[in-house]
């Protein structure tokens, strides 16, 4: 549209009829938007209603067979055409608050008796109905997109995590310069037909044929539905089995199994060293009872590793025992005597046992003379003989008797560590 016809228009549009105005009389706020006609154009005047139920004009709208024009005024000013299209606004925000510009539409049935009449707004559900039309004004086969069932190709999209608004986008892969339905989407005959009812996968199905051209088109439309967007994911199946796209998709859907469960699975495949590229083991019949014996595997071997780990450091542990006054200090026998302290002492020192095992940190017990079986206080000492915490039952602080055996044994650790660091000098 021309500069000279947006600035025309200004000058024609409609007089609201009495009855709308009652419409929007009242109190408190809320905001209306007006159609009205003025030969084949479709105007619209947005007002903003006060508290009080003053009305106030935001914004005018014309939308006509050249394009579309917004305008708009500040306050006390002429009205003048704005350069960016969006949905009005009723009132600004300020002081870290967004106002509410949502609003009422009034007189509808204008829409009818204008040049839009075709543009099926009757379709479009989502909350941006002014930048819907300003969509027909230039692209006026969206009408095909609507009436086949493509809805879901207008997106509504967020410009920014703060302060951002809503703006009306269309999926990138509409060719707008056709007017033939199946040129604007893309599709051949056999494929539109394939759509029925599935028109929501449309972008998936775009995605997966780009990557996958010699597959057929339902089994396109299978993996759109199983894996969305997910082509890593994909690709790490197919790589993994060697089963062709189609086939993963179909073994998941038909034995209702999550990806990220076929993931963990076949994790847990590697980890033990078994053929994939057997169906067998990629695809087995009962998946969750074959994922679940897997699961106990795993776990029965890391436990019988983290075994063997706690044997061969006991050895070396037996250095870091000690004894002063009334206390001495030594090491855990097994994980579950560490597991059972935690319990006993109501503290957190049951999660360090794999790693005691594996060597990252050492935990020892601290035991009174007169009982040395019952949990007195636990400590752990890092890799460099630094003690990093004592804890006593519910995490409680230490005792002045507690007190002198842990500096005492501090300086044990000095040199103990202190003669580990010399030979390591020395050699």
């Amino acid at each position: 549209m021309k500069q000279a016809r947006k600035d025309a228009l200004l000058h024609s549009f409609p007089v609201i009829p009495s009855d709308l105005m009652d419409k929007m009389k009242g109190k408190y706020a809320g905001n209306y938007v007006v159609l009205l006609t003025n030969g084949n154009e479709l105007f619209a005047r947005c007002f903003h209603r006060y508290f009080g139920g003053q009305l106030v004009e935001r914004q005018r709208y014309v939308f006509a067979k050249d394009g579309s024009v917004r305008y708009g005024r500040d306050d006390g000013q002429p009205w003048t055409v704005r350069k960016e299209f969006r949905e009005p606004v009723f009132c600004q925000a300020c002081y870290g608050y967004s106002f509410d510009n949502s609003y009422t539409l009034l007189n509808r049935e204008a829409i009818e008796k204008s040049c839009l009449k075709y543009c099926r707004y009757d379709l479009y559900t989502g909350d941006l109905l002014m930048e819907y039309l300003h969509l027909y004004c230039k692209h006026p086969n969206v009408e095909y997109i609507m009436k086949s069932g493509y809805s879901n190709l207008l997106i509504e999209r967020c410009t920014g995590y703060w302060g951002g608004r809503y703006v009306l986008d269309t999926n990138r892969h509409i060719n707008w310069k056709s007017n033939n339905l199946l040129q604007m989407l893309g599709l051949n005959r056999d494929e539109f037909k394939l759509f029925t009812g599935h028109e929501d996968l449309y972008d998936e199905y775009v995605m997966w044929r780009e990557h996958y051209p010699k597959c057929k088109p339902k089994d396109l439309l299978l993996i759109g539905g199983v894996f969305g967007y997910e082509y890593g994911t994909m690709e790490r199946f197919v790589q993994a089995t060697g089963l062709k796209p189609q086939r993963i998709a179909r073994y998941l859907l038909e034995h209702e199994v999550e990806k990220h469960d076929y993931d963990d699975y076949l994790r847990q495949c590697m980890q033990l060293k078994y053929n994939l590229h057997d169906t067998a083991i990629s695809m087995p019949r009962d998946f969750m009872a074959m994922h679940a014996r897997l699961s106990e595997m795993i776990h029965y071997n890391e436990t019988q590793a983290a075994r063997q780990q706690f044997k061969e450091n006991m050895e070396y542990r037996n250095q870091l025992e000690f004894a002063f006054g009334g206390l001495f200090i030594r090491q855990p026998k097994n994980m579950t005597e560490i597991i059972n302290e935690g319990k006993r002492l109501n503290h957190c020192v049951g999660g360090y046992a794999k790693r005691h095992a594996n060597g990252k940190l050492h935990i020892m017990f601290i035991r009174t003379v007169e009982k040395p079986d019952v949990p007195f206080y636990t400590v752990e000492v890092d890799l460099f003989g630094k003690i990093v915490q004592v804890r006593g039952l519910r995490n409680c602080k230490t005792t002045p008797e507690v007190d002198a055996f842990m500096e005492a044994y501090k300086d044990y650790l000095a040199e103990v560590f202190g003669k580990k660091q010399k030979v390591r000098i020395t050699a």
